[in-house]
């Protein structure tokens, strides 16, 4: 398999945020590869195949384990369902690990192993994404669970629109996740350049969250460590 990356670290984001996690990130993004990457990615680093190393199966495992014996794990990417992850999964969860995966939404759900894992958390492309167009599979919506999350990305009043449309009158298992994007905030007093939340974007993303009775979520890992690789 192609790996970006394998770390432990706090999940960031969504239903798991705050939990110790290992992550294994693949390298490779069809949106990314079709000249479709997301305006708001943070992984630009492995958004190709060739950004990744070649790693066995028993490579992978073995790394996960001398960073944690138990516990979450998170496969994320990229798209990590570009590749088949069914053999690491199976691996995974023979050892004992809890699986998360994080899919863009735009591969159908797979048949064979699909309910091995945990938690799936799927995104739905918002249009200040500039991939939302046609990536959405809506098989998602019939596959997924109420342990599962369905992931908006919000960057606009846009957005939002898009999101209530996406949302009225659907019944849906899974938690509804709402995640404002970031920005940069220049501090005069200080003269630093720091990330941040927008304050007033994201008030009104909390007011949308409590009009539509979904949860905010935040990248925590951000706000602890930046948007850096590794954590």
């Amino acid at each position: 398999m192609k790996v970006s990356e394998v770390f432990f670290s706090l999940s960031g984001e969504g239903k798991n945020a705050g939990i110790p996690t290992v992550f294994i990130r693949l390298a490779g993004c069809n949106l990314a590869m079709q000249g479709r990457a997301c305006s708001y990615c943070d992984t630009a680093y492995a958004q190709h195949s060739e950004q990744g190393r070649e790693m066995s199966l028993l490579g992978i495992t073995d790394e996960v384990k001398s960073l944690r014996l138990d516990g979450w794990t998170l496969i994320s990417g990229g798209e990590p369902l570009l590749q088949d992850c069914g053999e690491l999964v199976i691996a995974l969860k023979n050892f004992g690990y809890s699986v998360e995966i994080e899919t863009n939404g735009s591969i159908d759900p797979p048949k064979d192993w699909f309910k091995l894992v945990d938690c799936w958390s799927v995104d739905v492309k918002c249009p200040s994404s500039g991939s939302s167009y046609g990536s959405f599979r809506t098989r998602w919506l019939m596959k997924l669970k109420k342990q599962d999350q369905l992931k908006f990305v919000v960057g606009t009043q846009e957005d939002l629109n898009f999101v209530r449309g996406f949302l009225n009158g659907a019944k849906l298992r899974p938690t509804v996740l709402i995640s404002p994007v970031t920005g940069i905030l220049l501090d005069k007093k200080e003269g630093t350049v720091e990330e941040y939340w927008n304050r007033v974007w994201l008030q009104e993303t909390a007011e949308f969250c409590k009009q539509q009775n979904v949860r905010l979520s935040l990248q925590i890992h951000k706000l602890i460590w930046g948007n850096r690789k590794g954590v």
